[in-house]
């Protein structure tokens, strides 16, 4: 809950008692409308004397003797009076119907003067000592009420069962969030939730397997010059506003099929490719598929690649030219050897892929079709670096609808995102 002050208090009772709606005392405030509602609904309390209500129960104790209240003096009771009330389970009062939608409260009630019901009230005072003591708990146990809890339960949980990360649910649902990021770790660490560190990304800290030497792969290495990541970083000094894809390859079973990566810079989205194998000619074949998919918008979106060594990428003539109109499309650049930093960006996103298919899977029963599931998956997913938006809608909003179609880019709505890999068996 986003933090408010006594002073905001006092202009929230008062908004209150002038009728003020929640969306416009928000505004005033420069907070979200939620914040205020979900203010007035945590701290609202009834106050005045009890209403003189009709029980729906008869006194139960007809010897007076045994009553709890012992000051009553009626045998049979068919009005709630205050001396039985605070004693009497059985006594349901009759609530104002109006209490239960928006604002309520009875602040701005024109009637409240005359009404005999029990008067919900919003008061600054109360409000801010229930805070105090609220923050005070805290740090004892969980402060946290029953409709907080089934929102955690029933909505963040979920999405953290699927696989994605506490800060990317946070920035979703910052304004509803009854605690901050630290309180919800504790919170699952000490397991007062559905849900343990087990299901959460990062968390656990796991042994890494040791690399296995493979055999040596020998690469033409004439296809490197004039390409090498210098001349690149010359190329992109004499052309700064061009956009920079970062080619790479994500590896199943040895031997079996692979993806082929193009991660955006400008916007942080990365297409995927279903591959037979791991070969420069399965890697020139997509080019051209993509040059016949995005017709004239290939050279706006491809016109810089950078790529690490790899035996896949040694025919940069083939990806760069069109080889019917004989024109150079793109260019092609190579990192340093070992310099993973120099394209360090891709690395991250490869993770998410690592989410839903984990190293040492095979992609061999995968299709393209999933493979576009996952990418949109994984596309959709809200990125702190880009404001808590998602790279596809940063891609939509730099390129355009058309060209995220003929891409097969679908944006998946953030409460139905999956980054586990039951998301392809579904």
């Amino acid at each position: 809950m986003k933090h408010l002050t006594y002073d905001e208090r006092l202009q929230i009772q008062k908004a209150l008692t002038l009728k003020t709606s929640f969306a416009a005392i928000a505004q005033t405030l420069g907070k979200n409308r939620t914040t205020i509602a979900r203010e007035v609904k945590t701290y609202a309390r009834f106050t005045g004397k009890l209403a003189r209500s009709k029980c729906k129960f008869t006194c139960i104790f007809e010897d007076r003797t045994k009553c709890p209240a012992p000051a009553c003096t009626k045998r049979v009771c068919s009005i709630a009076c205050s001396k039985c009330v605070p004693s009497c389970d059985k006594f349901e009062p009759i609530i104002c119907k109006k209490l239960s939608r928006s604002p309520y409260v009875c602040n701005g009630c024109t009637d409240r003067s005359t009404c005999n019901l029990m008067k919900k009230m919003y008061q600054a005072d109360a409000a801010q000592k229930q805070y105090k003591s609220t923050l005070r708990e805290a740090r004892i146990g969980i402060s946290l009420t029953d409709e907080q809890l089934s929102f955690l339960e029933e909505t963040i949980v979920p999405l953290l069962k699927n696989g994605l990360s506490i800060p990317a649910c946070y920035e979703a649902y910052a304004d509803s969030m009854p605690l901050s990021i630290r309180t919800l770790y504790d919170y699952i660490d000490r397991g007062l939730l559905s849900i343990d560190n087990t299901d959460l990304r990062r968390k656990l800290r796991r042994k890494q397997a040791k690399k296995k030497r493979g055999p040596v792969l020998h690469v033409d290495k004439q296809c490197h010059v004039g390409r090498t990541y210098a001349d690149f970083q010359e190329f992109l000094r004499q052309h700064p506003t061009q956009n920079v894809c970062e080619m790479d390859t994500v590896e199943g079973r040895k031997g079996g099929k692979v993806l082929l990566t193009i991660f955006f810079r400008d916007c942080s989205l990365q297409l995927m490719y279903l591959r037979e194998a791991n070969t420069a000619a399965s890697v020139t074949a997509v080019f051209a598929s993509l040059r016949k998919t995005l017709g004239e918008d290939f050279k706006k979106l491809l016109p810089l690649l950078l790529s690490d060594r790899g035996t896949e990428f040694t025919n940069p003539q083939a990806i760069e030219i069109n080889t019917v109109t004989g024109e150079i499309e793109t260019n092609l650049f190579y990192c340093d050897p070992q310099q993973t930093n120099q394209k360090s960006q891709r690395e991250r996103n490869h993770e998410y892929i690592r989410y839903i298919l984990p190293k040492g899977s095979s992609f061999d029963d995968l299709s393209q079709e999933d493979v576009h599931v996952m990418m949109n998956h994984i596309n959709s997913m809200p990125r702190g670096s880009l404001n808590a938006r998602a790279p596809i809608q940063l891609f939509v909003e730099l390129y355009g609808k058309e060209a995220a179609a003929k891409l097969g880019l679908k944006y998946i709505p953030f409460d139905q995102l999956c980054l586990k890999p039951n998301l392809l068996t579904k």
